[in-house]
């Protein structure tokens, strides 16, 4: 597979001329994704023979745009991200932990603040709530140890606090905090939902906090989630599992839908050694697989949240564990795919987010725009292992 090169100068013109814009200082959304573009641009084996000029100059900036003047909307996202970076470079040999010492020394006592007072407010969610603080860290562990295990003692608690019973099944499940039409829904995806929280708790058992407890609510939970799943369909699983026939519809990305659910169960099953749950994630990776959007009716454009690129990634991830056909012509068609959405006469390489248009950063992001597109393309074309994906929570061990 591959594109021209030309894909990757056009985005790299348009980061160079356009870069300026940003408002927000974080991965996904902000100048901190213009750092990892150039460390994707400029990646070689060893780190010591890679050009970083760039790749630092923009990390630096991002940091420094972390001040009064800050113009974003989500400052706390942003330090969270810059601290997932600061570390994904330091396992990267590009910093040193002298390098990244007082970042963390100034921040993480805000963060940790954070933490516990969306723990007063009941708010779980893995996007904005008490497990995106917690989930930031556990991938700090290696770093800072033990420093902050009680602060999971206090969010394994809500945990289990908020969670419900679920007779039929015998197993666990938490409301999302996401009001959707006026209604709050029990949602089942890796986002917002049961899977978001189930992928917490695998973390946790990962990284070996309270196994025994954090095992049992993992298998209760996983219980749950798979009463639901319907034998065949396109869609194996429903949005949410309320009774209401129109939150039922199909999804399809990275964001919601099948392929979460899928990640979510292979994950589980591969960390906690449940077999039957990494068999069942199989099988519903595979039946989306078979999905193609010809006429894109579920896919509108190419970047990796909600885009053709996000898919074709995400797929790419599972070929380290997985040797099947079905997914390597997946992987095919979702790349493939890329030349349908670069159909623009713009400022973004040709390309044009569908989603979130009315904030600044939006064309030019790693989440939504170019960046993203970007980084995915030079990985396709170096064969390199996709690690980007874990800034979007994207991770899984080789089996």
């Amino acid at each position: 597979m591959s594109f021209k090169s030309d894909y990757i100068i056009e985005i790299e013109e348009s980061i160079r001329k356009n870069n300026k814009i940003f408002t927000s200082m974080g991965v996904t959304n902000g100048l901190a994704g213009v750092s990892l573009f150039y460390y994707y641009l400029n990646s070689k084996e060893k780190a010591s023979d890679m050009k970083l000029d760039f790749c630092l100059h923009y990390l630096e900036k991002s940091i420094d745009g972390l001040n009064e003047s800050y113009m974003g909307s989500t400052i706390v996202n942003d330090i969270l991200e810059i601290g997932c970076l600061l570390d994904f470079y330091r396992d990267k040999g590009i910093l040193s932990y002298d390098d990244t010492i007082s970042y963390f020394d100034n921040y993480e006592p805000i963060i940790e603040s954070l933490l516990i007072e969306n723990l007063d407010k009941n708010i779980l969610n893995p996007v904005f709530g008490v497990l995106n603080f917690a989930n930031y860290f556990i991938s700090r562990k290696p770093s800072i140890e033990n420093k902050y295990n009680y602060l999971f003692v206090k969010v394994l608690d809500k945990i289990e606090e908020l969670s419900c019973s679920h007779k039929d099944s015998e197993g666990i499940y938490w409301v999302s905090n996401i009001k959707r039409e006026g209604e709050y829904l029990i949602e089942l995806g890796i986002r917002h939902g049961v899977m978001g929280i189930i992928d917490h708790l695998v973390k946790l058992y990962e990284i070996g906090f309270q196994r025994e407890r954090v095992f049992g609510l993992i298998e209760k939970a996983l219980r749950y989630v798979i009463y639901y799943k319907l034998q065949f369909g396109k869609s194996l699983f429903p949005f949410s599992a309320d009774k209401t026939p129109e939150k039922r519809d199909f999804s399809f990305g990275t964001i919601y839908g099948d392929l979460g659910i899928a990640y979510g169960l292979y994950r589980a099953g591969m960390i906690c050694k449940l077999p039957n749950y990494t068999k069942i994630g199989m099988e519903v990776l595979l039946n989306s697989c078979e999905f193609r959007d010809d006429d894109n009716d579920k896919i509108t454009d190419a970047n990796l949240l909600y885009g053709n690129l996000g898919v074709a990634s995400l797929l790419n991830l599972f070929k380290k564990n997985i040797d099947n056909s079905i997914l390597n012509d997946s992987v095919e068609y979702w790349y493939n795919k890329t030349e349908q959405y670069k159909t623009n006469n713009n400022q973004w390489a040709g390309f044009d987010s569908t989603f979130n248009k009315f904030d600044i950063n939006t064309q030019l992001s790693f989440g939504h725009g170019i960046i993203g597109i970007g980084i995915a393309l030079l990985n396709f074309e170096k064969e390199l292992n996709f690690d980007f994906l874990s800034f979007i929570n994207y991770s899984l061990p080789v089996s």
